[in-house]
């Protein structure tokens, strides 16, 4: 399976900058934007093999991208998935923060309402804009289903390195659409928030 496709740019999911996601106990905040991050993680185990079982299954399997009713395009769930289980890896395009400070202002320029980066390490940030996969459609909700984590995997040279992994915060059933909250800080022009969740506040920051 080939995970990553062209997206052209297209603006088709959120007008949100992604730019963190980490654990919380061992990254500092190093942007002003932040992905998701959930104090509820599941306790520490080997990821490895659940990873390996992730990345054996094609995504296509299991998720499937469409029309959603908060914005634009979204992830649903074609199967259930339990309570902390690893759904998706947030994979795309791996640039340096300097790369990505100059493209952020070139999608600007270009009107690219759409820019999809997730910082992986304290120097690697991921971006999706343009090369990426599915997990890109995720939606922001004020009552997400999912947190995002960034997770150590080793591979079977010994070789070790970060992923971003989108978990399950709760059961998620087949049919519900894929949800984490973007975590954006209160600034000036809030984004607005049309997930319907019954503690919605109509903003994202």
């Amino acid at each position: 399976m080939n995970a990553f496709h062209k997206s052209g740019g297209s603006g088709r999911i959120t007008r949100a900058l992604v730019r963190r996601a980490d654990d919380e106990t061992t990254m500092p905040d190093l942007s002003s934007a932040s992905g998701a991050i959930s104090s509820n993680a599941p306790p520490t185990d080997d990821y490895n093999k659940k990873y390996q079982d992730l990345k054996a299954v094609p995504f296509e399997e299991k998720l499937v991208a469409k029309r959603s009713h908060i914005h634009g395009w979204g992830l649903f769930a074609k199967v259930s998935f339990p309570k902390h289980s690893m759904i998706i890896e947030y994979m795309g395009e791996t640039i340096r923060q300097c790369i990505s400070d100059k493209r952020e202002r070139e999608y600007e320029e270009n009107g690219i309402g759409s820019c999809y980066m997730f910082r992986l390490d304290f120097e690697r940030i991921v971006d999706a804009t343009t090369i990426g996969c599915m997990a890109r459609f995720m939606n922001h909700s004020c009552c997400p289903n999912c947190y995002a984590k960034v997770i150590q995997v080793t591979d079977d040279l010994g070789v070790s390195d970060n992923k971003i992994i989108i978990f399950a915060s709760k059961e998620i059933s087949a049919g519900d659409e894929i949800t984490y909250d973007y975590k954006f800080p209160v600034e000036d022009g809030s984004l607005r928030c049309t997930c319907g969740a019954p503690n919605c506040i109509g903003r994202m920051n």
